[in-house]
């Protein structure tokens, strides 16, 4: 194995979610669009999209039981604030109600992980708007801007 699909598992795994939860929205796009592009020829191809999409869903699957449940993208797509008062709580559950929705993950028995994984080829297909079979950062910067990628931030 060469050292590029080494530091992008690297990335994945343990760099990315914690770079991401600090970063601005650009750098934390960038990173993660370094990370997703595992052949380092500076687009994201479908095979790259599918592996880095497994990735994220084994990391976000905390329970491991191979269906991601609200409680568990919640938390890590909308944080809860340490002595927030109800009104505030109110306002974060909301917003992450909203997030799952928009995301198709807020059935309450959760999601598996076939189903997770099939929906990224209309995903990749929306953001390769060039429809030319690979994302650029450019075009990653859209997707990223009008879905959010499910990462903590």
């Amino acid at each position: 194995m060469s050292r590029r699909p080494l530091l992008a598992a690297a990335l994945s795994a343990v760099i990315v979610p914690a770079v991401a939860q600090a970063a601005p929205e650009p750098v934390r796009a960038a990173v993660i669009f370094l990370a997703a592009d595992r052949n380092g020829d500076g687009a994201i191809d479908l095979a790259e999209a599918d592996a880095f999409r497994e990735v994220i869903f084994d990391a976000i699957d905390t329970n491991k039981d191979g269906r991601l449940a609200p409680q568990e993208v919640g938390v890590l797509i909308v944080p809860g604030k340490e002595n927030a008062d109800p009104k505030e709580q109110e306002k974060i559950a909301k917003r992450r109600e909203e997030l799952l929705t928009k995301l198709g993950l807020a059935k309450p028995e959760g999601v598996p992980k076939d189903e997770y994984l099939d929906r990224n080829g209309a995903l990749f297909a929306t953001a390769d708007a060039d429809k030319d079979g690979a994302v650029s950062p450019e075009e990653f910067a859209v997707i990223v801007e009008a879905y959010g990628v499910l990462l903590p931030r």
